[in-house]
């Protein structure tokens, strides 16, 4: 696994928590251009806020805080957001505009900006090709980092798929509750790399739940330091490829490092008689407690499935087929065949476990 071509990266402790890494740093050589794609929570943190106004700007880096969500904690906290930019802005020789910042923690304290401000020329002096401190800085309730590669072969050259996400608890659907930056050196036009990317958060971030709670933080950049030119359609279609594999791979990832659960779940929806309805299916079987308390006590009671279809509004008779894995195990999947057409879908969720809710009594 290496860093894409163009990419630095780095990953400290400034004191936003007492022990582990809490700031990290994505630095290009040459300016990169960015998507994002940010939560749809209708109050968003400080660091959302910021972001959008330069997502379509000349990006020289993306600084990331964990620990603290930078979110509802005051009202001059968009201004303390903009000053944080301004001095990193300052350490890297290059506009405000030409930053930007996520953050994730806690909800309603106020970021310790002075600590941030204060460590800006020790997180670029750490600046390096190694993944392991930037992968680690971002985390918050995760036990381990999530990090995905993907090798593009494209002839004569080839180019790479790097992502680093983090997550585990208020993990919900359209735009799950997370912080994801996928970086590469592929050089692809914005209107075809825009429809890559709707496809690959559709089939990974956006369907993954774990408690059906929406975050205030959610991002997700896409970053691309365009070294490596795609010159047809069939490279464009084996990018399209890596960059999924690399969605999907993280978002699993995020499920499986689920709050207190004890197992990862697939919920398959097929015979639909559309992917739309499907996926609609698929969501509101992951996002029943019942079905993911009924999961944890493998108890095949799938009543709980087909009350949570339709609470979305899908009409099931009689014949619907409902099958499972093994329940008592780790990795379990449940296909449920509508028999309304041929469309399918996958969602992946967690369990509901007495260890999530001791988790997340103690949490603040």
């Amino acid at each position: 696994m290496k860093i894409p071509k163009g990419f630095l990266l780095s990953g400290i402790n400034c004191g936003i928590k007492k022990k582990n890494l809490d700031l990290g740093l994505i630095y290009a050589q040459d300016f990169f251009k960015v998507k994002g794609v940010f939560t749809t929570n209708a109050n968003p943190s400080y660091s959302v806020l910021f972001s959008k106004r330069n997502i379509n700007k000349p990006i020289k880096a993306i600084l990331v805080n964990s620990g603290n969500a930078n979110c509802q904690s005051h009202k001059n906290g968009l201004k303390d957001t903009a000053r944080v930019a301004l001095e990193l802005a300052k350490c890297l020789g290059v506009a405000t505009s030409n930053i930007l910042i996520a953050s994730t923690g806690i909800i309603g304290k106020k970021l310790p900006k002075e600590k941030i401000i204060k460590n800006m020329p020790k997180l670029v002096r750490n600046l390096s090709k190694k993944t392991e401190g930037f992968a680690g800085s971002i985390l918050t309730t995760d036990t381990f980092p999530k990090v995905a590669y993907a090798k593009v072969p494209l002839g004569k050259c080839e180019a790479s798929v790097l992502g680093f996400a983090k997550g585990a608890g208020m993990i919900c659907p359209n735009m799950a509750t997370m912080l994801a930056f996928i970086i590469t050196d592929v050089d692809i036009g914005s209107g075809v790399l825009r429809g890559v990317i709707q496809e690959a958060i559709a089939m990974s971030f956006n369907s993954i739940s774990v408690d059906g709670c929406m975050s205030t933080n959610d991002t997700v950049f896409f970053i691309s330091s365009k070294k490596v030119s795609l010159k047809n359609k069939n490279q464009i279609r084996i990018f399209s490829g890596q960059l999924k594999k690399v969605c999907l791979n993280l978002a699993k990832k995020i499920v499986k490092d689920a709050e207190g659960a004890s197992k990862f779940i697939e919920v398959e929806v097929k015979g639909a008689k559309t992917n739309s309805q499907a996926k609609k299916g698929a969501l509101a079987i992951a996002n029943s407690n019942l079905f993911k308390c009924a999961l944890y006590g493998a108890n095949s009671n799938w009543g709980r499935v087909v009350s949570a279809l339709g609470q979305a509004g899908i009409k099931v008779k009689e014949d619907i087929i409902i099958k499972s894995s093994e329940l008592k195990k780790k990795d379990v999947k449940i296909t449920i065949d509508l028999k309304k057409g041929k469309s399918c879908w996958s969602v992946y969720t967690s369990d509901l476990t007495p260890k999530y809710i001791a988790i997340n009594a103690e949490h603040s």
